[in-house]
């Protein structure tokens, strides 16, 4: 592991949360961080090219962070550290550690270009490629899916931002309360994607059971065809 990565991971303090995942928080308290096909917006502004440096690359770059209850956020891009102020400034790791500052850890996932689309669809993980084909067949479930890896996320650094927290502390308690509402979240939207995928399946099921019948019917006509096709190919030779 690096030194970066050493220092993002034992500086994890916050609490970082996607979207309306803390309902208590304050306007005071809450900031928003959104990188969008390489557009960063902060608190829903657009910042300029002043604002950013010069030499951060994040062409095809999504992601969305939100700050809850943080003075004074940084968080790490392409292995670089960066104070979220009145835009982002570049910070040391030394400035990091002689300040309280906590540092956001969380990957930025980049669109993928065809050449590594397709170099995930051949991978051999298997949720990666169960992702690519209902995305294909079916972008509403996709979605759902995505939405439900999300949640999880959410709830694991929420859980993390907890267990920093004093055991008597009011805010924990609070924490500990909205964690509970999101984890009821997902419960229910993993019964209803799980709901949706079975119904997916079946219709699969039922499409192969289809096109099974249809080549029972047409035996004879297959038989007699791949004959021909093999004989055929035998006389060129």
């Amino acid at each position: 592991m690096t030194r970066l990565s050493s220092l993002v991971c034992s500086l994890l303090l916050g609490t970082l949360l996607w979207t309306a995942c803390v309902p208590t928080a304050t306007a005071q308290q809450t900031r928003t961080l959104t990188i969008r096909d390489g557009t960063i917006f902060v608190d829903g502004q657009r910042l300029t090219s002043d604002q950013l440096p010069a030499d951060l690359d994040l062409e095809g770059v999504t992601a969305q962070y939100q700050f809850v209850g943080i003075q004074r956020p940084v968080i790490e891009l392409n292995g670089r550290l960066f104070a979220v102020e009145n835009g982002l400034s570049p910070v040391s790791e030394e400035e990091v550690n002689g300040q309280e500052s906590s540092v956001i850890l969380q990957e930025i996932s980049a669109r993928p270009t065809a050449a590594q689309g397709q170099a995930s669809a051949s991978s051999s993980d298997p949720q990666r490629q169960y992702l690519n084909d209902v995305q294909k067949a079916n972008r509403e479930l996709y979605n759902r899916l995505l939405r439900e890896r999300t949640m999880e996320q959410q709830a694991q650094n929420l859980a993390h931002a907890i267990r920093v927290l004093p055991e008597d502390s009011d805010q924990r308690q609070a924490r500990i309360d909205t964690l509970r509402t999101l984890l009821n979240e997902i419960f229910d939207l993993k019964q209803e994607n799980r709901r949706r995928e079975i119904e997916r399946l079946q219709r699969e099921i039922q499409n192969l059971q289809r096109g099974l019948q249809k080549r029972r019917q047409m035996r004879d006509r297959m038989i007699e065809h791949r004959l021909q096709q093999l004989l055929g190919s035998a006389s060129k030779r």
